[in-house]
């Protein structure tokens, strides 16, 4: 998944659904990745709106 090439909705519901899984994670490895995937995704909607 390239993330230029989604909308400022897709780019949303896709940082939504990654908190959530972070919040139901067990593991602290799974927890991270999860919180810099959607960190990455909330710098995008910075940049671009």
């Amino acid at each position: 998944m390239i993330i230029s090439e989604m909308n400022h909705r897709e780019i949303t519901k896709k940082y939504s659904e990654l908190l959530n899984k972070a919040e139901f994670a067990t593991g602290r490895k799974e927890v991270v990745g999860l919180l810099k995937k959607a960190a990455k995704l909330k710098s995008q909607i910075e940049i671009n709106y």
